[in-house]
């Protein structure tokens, strides 16, 4: 009977692990298309060209205070491989959004989920992203986005509303593109 009990014990916590490694995020569920992100707050960019960039000036910003027609926020993990996978391909979307007549009118944020100020300081001198790097180091606002597994690109309105999601590498740039160009028409 001892015996059986432990069993139990030992097969509840490998199932327990097992949900928690591969179930659904516990923080709830993931943004989708359609849904309306509640407001949280953020902690500005250490680099002031970053802060200039997304026309913040204060400590701390909610995603509304961006001016943008469309916000692409990238969730990211600063130790993330794949992460690391996408940053050149977001660089280059960066890039091409700056010298099109989108600039301006989409801005791009990274949420470093984790990540504190001494990390993204040391992506920033890596030169792994051109774009602004937002440190979440409590992981708050990845909670409450669901807790997604990294890289999770949202494309957002200025009031907050999901207009897109994909969960890992985007490697086709230019259907991207496409998508970014139609929801700014």
């Amino acid at each position: 009977m001892i015996f059986c009990r432990e069993l139990l014990r030992v097969l509840a916590v490998i199932g327990l692990t097992g949900a928690i490694l591969s179930g659904p995020a516990l923080g709830g569920e993931l943004p989708q298309k359609g849904d309306s992100l509640a407001a949280f707050e953020l902690l500005s960019p250490a680099a002031e060209k970053d802060r200039a960039y997304l026309g913040i000036t204060k400590p701390a910003f909610r995603l509304p205070d961006i001016r943008s027609k469309l916000l692409l926020l990238e969730v990211i993990g600063v130790y993330c491989p794949v992460c690391y996978r996408q940053a050149p391909i977001f660089n280059n979307l960066y890039n091409r959004i700056e010298k099109s007549s989108l600039k301006g009118k989409v801005k791009m944020l990274a949420l470093a989920a984790g990540g504190n100020q001494m990390e993204i300081q040391s992506l920033n001198e890596q030169k792994q992203y051109s774009f602004p790097i937002a440190p979440d180091p409590s992981f708050d606002a990845h909670k409450l986005l669901g807790e997604p597994r990294t890289p999770f690109t949202l494309l957002l309105s200025p009031e907050g509303k999901v207009l897109y999601t994909h969960m890992g590498v985007i490697e086709d740039l230019d259907a991207f593109w496409k998508i970014i160009t139609e929801l700014t028409r």
